[in-house]
């Protein structure tokens, strides 16, 4: 099979398989396809055909795949080939024709990548009526959801040097928070900007552990996602990637987060370096379409000690502390979250109950209070598992 764009099912050995078994009738390849269509099953998106499924996603998730646009000629001549080659072949026949169990019994759910438009725009490309339509289909998935083999995914983590995706991301939704209204409308309105195209700030979200710094992104994501928002997780020992991670994000159709967890460094850690030549906005690093947000427990992210105070050996004391005070100053947006007083952590407690029909007692009051002084005090995590522990015996 000759292909311009899509040239990788050419060498994808599945596929490879798949001709082979239905020009020859070649029982190996029949079992060397149904094996690998096994692997795959346990990644599948959609509760379609599978085979169908597998090619057209070793289609769009190839990376590097240029603008379907400006090779649109070279885009429907491969089109042509593959759905009249593979797409609307009856392979549960051929299967059945040479008493051979029928793919088709690969029979596992569908996984979850956090992006359900995704599942159903590989459905409807899947069960395109004619190479015509099956055209338009392409286009207008590349146009939402870009290409590659992370564009099915909500949410990514780097990993190992490269993007990993995420399987059943964080569902939690601005809803789900409680007492956090000045937060919430200052990150919403800052993420909206960026996903409008218009000037945004990155974010750094401090204070103590449990109080929502976290969630708010998630958040951020799960209401942004279907408008074209991603989420990279990226570790603080990962850091001194982080000019390799900015490279690396080549969909230029999507936004992306790049989100650091519980971020603070010792004195004499170089990798808050990385993070503050990305925050400067280098021009050969940082693109229109990235913003980081982080969280931290600290206002200050760069520990200072005694011997930072009294100068140690250092010629420009005064100097070398103002430029790590300054860390968290480069980020556009400083969001405190502050532990939630007794009545607001009952408060809390009480929104969770009302969300599963279950009305908030003086006995459930107090079973609470008696709760956060035996584990982690006041906040909103805190509140999250005595509620669960609270389900948990009913």
């Amino acid at each position: 099979m000759n292909l311009f764009v899509f040239n990788n099912l050419s060498k994808d050995k599945t596929v490879r398989s798949l001709i082979k078994f239905k020009e020859n009738g070649d029982a190996g390849a029949y079992y060397a396809a149904a094996r690998r269509l096994i692997r795959f099953a346990s990644a599948r998106l959609t509760d379609g055909d599978i085979v169908r499924e597998y090619i057209v996603r070793a289609m769009l998730e190839q990376d590097d795949l240029p603008d379907f646009e400006s090779v649109r000629a070279f885009v429907r001549q491969d089109i042509k080939l593959i759905y009249g080659g593979l797409l609307t072949a009856d392979w549960d026949a051929l299967c059945s024709a040479r008493k051979l169990t029928p793919f088709s019994e690969i029979r596992v759910p569908a996984s979850n990548t956090g992006l359900g438009g995704y599942a159903r725009s590989l459905t409807s490309i899947m069960n395109s009526s004619s190479r015509e339509a099956m055209m338009g289909s392409v286009l207008a998935h590349a146009e939402i959801f870009g290409t590659g083999s992370t564009s099915a995914f909500a949410a990514l983590k780097w990993q190992n040097g490269g993007f990993r995706g995420i399987m059943n991301a964080d569902p939690i939704t601005f809803d789900d928070l409680t007492g956090l209204e000045h937060q919430k409308k200052v990150l919403i309105a800052n993420t909206e900007s960026f996903m409008n195209g218009r000037p945004a700030n990155d974010v750094l979200l401090t204070g103590s552990s449990g109080t929502g710094k976290s969630s708010c992104v998630k958040a951020c994501l799960n209401m942004f996602k279907d408008s074209g928002l991603r989420l990279i997780e990226v570790k603080k020992s990962d850091l001194k990637h982080l000019g390799q991670v900015l490279r690396s994000i080549n969909n230029c159709v999507l936004k992306y987060i790049i989100f650091i967890d519980d971020l603070s460094f010792e004195p004499d850690d170089p990798s808050y370096k990385a993070l503050k030549v990305a925050l400067d906005g280098q021009a050969e690093i940082r693109r229109k379409n990235v913003l980081i947000y982080a969280t931290s427990n600290r206002r200050r992210l760069i520990k200072e000690t005694w011997t930072d105070r009294e100068g140690g050996d250092e010629v420009h004391r005064s100097e070398a502390i103002s430029e790590r005070k300054s860390l968290s100053d480069r980020f556009g947006i400083n969001l405190s979250f502050l532990t939630p007083t007794q009545n607001e952590y009952l408060k809390i407690v009480k929104d969770m109950l009302m969300r599963r029909d279950i009305e908030m007692t003086d006995e459930i009051k107090a079973m609470a209070l008696t709760w956060q002084i035996q584990y982690n005090g006041y906040s909103g995590r805190t509140a999250a598992q005595f509620v669960a522990n609270l389900l948990s015996s009913r």
